[in-house]
């Protein structure tokens, strides 16, 4: 059966920092940063944010590196994720980051992009955290290239809430990778995809066919079989956690 979104009390942030405090993790990169709403608040000794378009005031810069005076050795890139990876291939090489959020553009192609060149750096004990892997309706699952393209689209049921296709990344990872990839998605905070690595990958380019064939799926698909993503009750992080 089908668990029904609806928010619940952990939300990205607080499974971040548990993951970064259960695990020790020093080095924390975030993908699609844009205002600091979710970089700020966590609690690392390196983070870096990547967006094409921060719009962090000084002001704001200033209030959190008060509250978390860690965030005064924050990196900020302005890049796109594409080019982030490409042109800072070997700072990524040496910061190796132990944690990656992605939270970038909402399509399954730049969603798949970010995961698949996260795991290209990432540690051996390694996590990645995706957001926005479970829509909260069919209208919220639309493929747009903005919230602002998916908001004028003029969908039945539109509720501001947009995910986009994100979800089709988790079930193109699990076919793809299924036995070198853990991967779960947490009911909570639009879905949260948890990923980590059970052993080496050497291949990361897009296989065409698979890419193809997970397009075709269907909101429809996901809500009657949200196996397909393996979506668990968000308690369930405490399993993950002992891992």
């Amino acid at each position: 059966m089908f668990i029904k979104y609806k928010f619940k009390i952990m939300n990205r942030v607080e499974l971040i920092q548990k993951i970064i405090d259960k695990k020790n993790f020093t080095r924390y990169l975030e993908i699609g940063s844009y205002k600091g709403e979710s970089f700020f608040p966590i609690k690392c000794k390196r983070k870096v944010a990547v967006d094409p378009k921060f719009y962090i005031p000084l002001k704001r810069k200033l209030k959190w590196i008060y509250i978390k005076p860690s965030n005064f050795f924050n990196k900020y890139f302005e890049y796109t994720s594409d080019d982030f990876f490409k042109n800072k291939s070997s700072f990524i090489k040496k910061y190796k980051p132990e944690i990656v959020f992605v939270d970038g553009l909402h399509t399954f192609k730049a969603s798949l992009l970010d995961v698949l060149n996260s795991l290209k750096y990432l540690s051996n004990d390694g996590v990645i955290v995706m957001h926005d892997c479970l829509p909260p309706n069919k209208a919220g699952a639309v493929y747009a290239n903005s919230f602002i393209e998916a908001g004028k689209m003029n969908l039945e049921g539109w509720t501001g809430e947009w995910t986009g296709d994100v979800w089709k990344t988790i079930i193109y990872l699990k076919e793809k990778y299924k036995e070198v990839l853990s991967i779960t998605v947490l009911d909570t905070d639009y879905g949260l995809g948890y990923i980590t690595i059970k052993s080496s990958i050497t291949n990361f380019v897009i296989d065409e066919s698979i890419f193809d064939e997970v397009n075709k799926s269907t909101y429809e698909e996901l809500i009657t079989d949200p196996s397909i993503i393996n979506l668990k009750d968000k308690e369930y992080h405490h399993i993950l956690l002992q891992d």
